[in-house]
């Protein structure tokens, strides 16, 4: 939408009539008003204009990137205008000739027309979440019949422009008052958009949910009565004529607009200072909270204080001996003994506070402050890289913590405790953090952030260490003598500015046991000792980027050590891998367990906590998406259900992505159909399990997008797992890239291309191979384009099952365009054809799950689990 360049001209046209606005307000509406001819008074018009257009502005220029701000502030940006209609009226009327004509035609123009495209826009973007094929269809329609209605209004205004240039000739006036005529049946469609975004914002789950409900609640609150009551006159000619009368409409006016205009402002600062709708009264009610009991603690050594010298003030006159005469001397002493027990304790009272409101960052700040004092009885840079480990992890609780000290004989940044890849001091990366006084931030995905001008090698290397914030470590000459390394906190939450604060005072007392065991070492060694506490010397970090290529076993799929030749298993001769064979302090790779369309699948050992993990890598891919991919696998660690194989993380390798998941022994759902047909009941009970986890799934607003048997996996007893979830909205965006004629092997479950490459002609018969893979499981809707959303998961799953059936896949055989015809038309093999021997009801089962018109099939993965429950019944 930010894009569209009928958008951008929608929204230049508005500011060029909010200009006009305003010139009106100055020129031509304050004789308006003394003509007694406005319902409004023109600064608190002029005020409403400017607060939702500021709000418009704020949200278009601070949430330029997300969709949801840019559609709702279009919105505020565009209703501004409804208020300028009147000064632009005033202007024609009383401005020169030169300004006349001009300020008539920005008033025919209307571009609040488009009010309800806009939010039916934003109705569809907010909230982030997955909706039905039938919600889609209808967001779809509101979209499409708003718009239509938006052009339509605009072009009766514009009509109406005509109309009086061609009177302006015979010497007509301008019209007396603002014309609203059409605003009744659009402001109907944005009510009935309201509707729509209550309905969505009702059905959402979780923490997100909430905050959504929260946020929608308020928008509605605010806008809802005031397009009420305008579509109620237009629609009620009685009401109407009622609400005409001048005093009347001005207070229901005020009474109206002011709640709006609060929404606007209240709702501008809740998504764009917050941040993608936070708990903002949560956040407020803490923090007055906070302000009134800090507040309280100063006023209690504050007031005694004061009172005492307005008391000694009021009587300056008097003699002292009258002053502390009578029984205002107790009251006196009184109060100057709590003034000095409030200023004597009041570093205490404010801790206990701070303790109180903000445990977690006061505990942090009393464990980092004393961290620089336990820094300097470190006596090795093991030592130091233990103890920031372990107490900075307890304060911040990030997900890694690094050291990473300089070796003056190498010229290389390297971690003791070897858990990230070593750094070349003269690289660009080390120049731009040495040059750097305050902690780093990495964002890639920033298109402001410095670090997108850096190598691509040197952006790999912060992807792979899992870094999100870089605190330079300086000696006293400026040179960079390390770095500590933090990856994101667990909590999501990003680094306060006490945070970094700290980091940096906690960097310069490093960065004094570093200069004094560099001079000591230098000596002897020519670099910093990383040995045991008596100085005993010990061999260089090993890197983890330097790790060097397993063998494999291109039989059994084992894997050794490079320097291993043959396989102790089947003896056959190994050959390079494609992964190490330790990568060091995260994973040892075992054996190659699956080949699909996104990578190898390894059976591995977490180095950290010893249970078996399956490691997936995928193609390589850049450094921005690399860490989108993270960002993907951390949200879907966070998804946890019986029928879902558990993601671990996700870790890079020389640009490689590993995605660690549970290990599932039992194989893959593929493999057991490629030993024989699955029964009735199997095809059933697994049918309801992944039933059950996908509308988990959509539940946590996560689409899988490419549901095949190879994605299916079970446990050694049997229980079946869904795999792969969360990452095929990143992968499905990188394949556009993907050259479809370098796939490693064509017969294998491919990577999905763009549906533009799906209707080219294909120029080499590997080419249709490579995508007959995933694409046998696509939906009809898929194929042609359509947004993704719940029914191609549905679809998808339904295939599998028939597929279970069958024995063999349901859409085979032809080119990939025949392939391609069959899936759009619905061409699904009969099954009381292909399966005689099983009951009707199970056909009458996929019949509906797979009919080519989408309405026909469940509309959601609990009804799809309903049906089939019935039909195992």
């Amino acid at each position: 939408m930010k894009s569209s360049p009928w958008i951008r001209l929608l929204l230049a046209l508005t500011a060029l009539k909010l200009l006009g606005g305003v010139i009106g307000f100055s020129l031509g509406e304050i004789a308006a008003a003394a003509n007694g001819s406005t319902v409004f008074p023109p600064f608190f018009r002029c005020l409403i204009l400017l607060a939702f257009a500021g709000s418009g502005l704020f949200l278009l220029t601070s949430e330029h990137n997300d969709d949801r701000a840019v559609a709702l502030g279009s919105f505020f940006f565009v209703l501004a205008t409804a208020f300028a209609n009147r000064p632009l009226i005033s202007l024609a009327e009383h401005a020169s000739p030169q300004l006349a004509w001009p300020a008539l035609i920005l008033y025919l123009l209307s571009p609040d027309a488009f009010l309800p495209y806009l939010f039916w826009r934003f109705a569809h973007e907010f909230p982030d979440s997955v909706s039905s094929f039938k919600t889609q269809r209808l967001l779809l329609w509101g979209r499409k019949v708003s718009l239509g209605a938006g052009v339509l209004g605009f072009a009766w205004q514009f009509v109406r422009l005509i109309r009086h240039a061609a009177a302006g000739i015979t010497g007509s006036i301008v019209p007396a008052k603002p014309s609203y005529e059409y605003y009744g049946p659009l402001l109907l469609l944005v009510l009935l958009a309201f509707a729509m975004l209550l309905w969505r914002t009702w059905r959402a789950s979780g923490d997100e949910g909430r905050r959504a409900r929260l946020f929608v609640t308020g928008l509605v609150a605010g806008f809802a009565p005031l397009f009420l009551e305008i579509v109620l006159e237009g629609l009620i000619p009685p009401y109407g004529a009622f609400m005409a009368g001048g005093k009347r409409k001005t207070i229901m006016g005020i009474a109206l607009i002011v709640p709006a205009l609060t929404s606007a402002l209240g709702i501008t600062a809740y998504s764009v200072l917050v941040t993608h709708v936070l708990q903002v009264k949560l956040i407020a009610r803490k923090a007055l909270q906070y302000a009134l009991a800090r507040g309280s603690a100063l006023l209690l050594a504050a007031v005694p204080v004061a009172a005492l010298v307005l008391f000694l003030y009021q009587r300056r006159e008097q003699e002292l001996q009258e002053i502390f005469a009578g029984g205002q001397l107790p009251l006196l002493l009184a109060s100057i003994g709590v003034g000095i027990g409030a200023l004597s304790y009041r570093k205490r009272l404010m801790d206990s506070i701070d303790r109180h409101f903000f445990r977690e960052q006061y505990d942090a700040r009393q464990t980092l402050t004393l961290l620089v004092e336990r820094i300097r009885a470190a006596h090795s840079v093991n030592d130091l890289a233990n103890l920031l480990s372990r107490e900075v992890d307890m304060a911040l609780h990030p997900e890694s913590v690094s050291l990473m000290a300089f070796e003056p004989g190498l010229g290389l940044l390297a971690d003791p405790k070897v858990r990230s890849r070593r750094l070349d001091t003269s690289s660009q990366l080390a120049t731009l953090i040495a040059s750097s006084s305050d902690p780093l931030t990495v964002d890639l995905e920033d298109a402001r952030s410095p670090l997108l001008k850096l190598p691509e090698k040197e952006r790999h290397w912060l992807v792979d260490s899992g870094f999100r914030l870089l605190v330079p470590i300086l000696a006293r000459d400026g040179s960079l003598l390390g770095l500590v390394g933090l990856g994101e906190k667990k909590s999501g939450l990003p680094f306060l500015k006490e945070d970094r604060q700290l980091l940096r005072t906690i960097a310069s007392s490093v960065a004094w046991v570093l200069e004094l065991e560099q001079g000591r070492s230098t000596g002897s060694s020519g670099r910093i000792s990383q040995g045991s506490a008596d100085g005993e010397a010990t061999l260089p970090f090993p890197d983890p980027a330097n790790a060097e290529l397993a063998k494999e076993c291109p039989q059994c799929g084992r894997l050794y050590a490079s320097y291993t030749v043959f396989c102790t298993t089947c003896s056959r001769r190994l050959e390079p891998s494609h992964v190490p064979y330790l990568l060091p302090g995260k994973f040892r790779f075992e054996r190659r367990i699956g080949i699909g369309g996104m990578g190898v699948v390894y059976r591995g050992t977490d180095l950290a906590l010893g249970r078996p993990v399956a490691v997936k890598t995928l193609r390589r891919v850049s450094p921005e998406d690399a860490m989108r991919l993270r960002r993907e696998a951390r949200t879907a660690a966070a998804v946890s259900h019986s029928h879902l194989a558990p993601v671990y993380g996700m870790e890079t390798w020389q640009g490689t992505p590993m995605l660690v998941m549970e290990l599932l022994e039992g194989g893959t759902l593929s493999q057991r159909i490629e030993k024989g047909r699955l029964d009735a009941a199997e095809t059933l009970a697994l049918g309801i399990a992944m039933s059950d986890a996908l509308e988990h799934l959509h539940a946590s607003d996560i689409l899988h997008r490419d549901i095949k048997p190879s994605n299916i996996g079970y446990t050694r007893d049997g229980t079946p797992k869904l795999m792969d979830f969360g990452i095929a909205r990143v992968m499905f965006d990188l394949r556009r890239d993907l050259d479809p004629g370098t796939a490693d092997d064509p017969e294998e479950d491919s990577g999905l291309p763009p549906t533009s490459l799906w209707n080219r002609t294909p120029s080499a018969v590997t080419v249709s191979k490579q995508l007959v893979g995933t694409l046998a499981y696509l939906s009809p809707e898929a194929l042609n384009g359509e947004p993704a959303d719940t029914s191609f998961d549905l679809w998808g799953l339904a295939i599998v099952l028939y597929e279970c059936l069958l024995g063999r896949r349901v859409f085979s055989g032809g080119d990939i365009h025949q392939l391609m015809n069959r899936i759009r038309n619905g061409r699904v093999p009969d099954f009381s054809q292909v399966c005689p021997e099983h009951e009707e009801l199970l056909g009458d089962f996929f019949r509906s799950a797979l009919h080519k018109t989408v309405s026909r099939r469940p509309a959601s993965a609990r009804e799809l689990k309903e049906r089939l429950a019935s039909v195992r019944s």
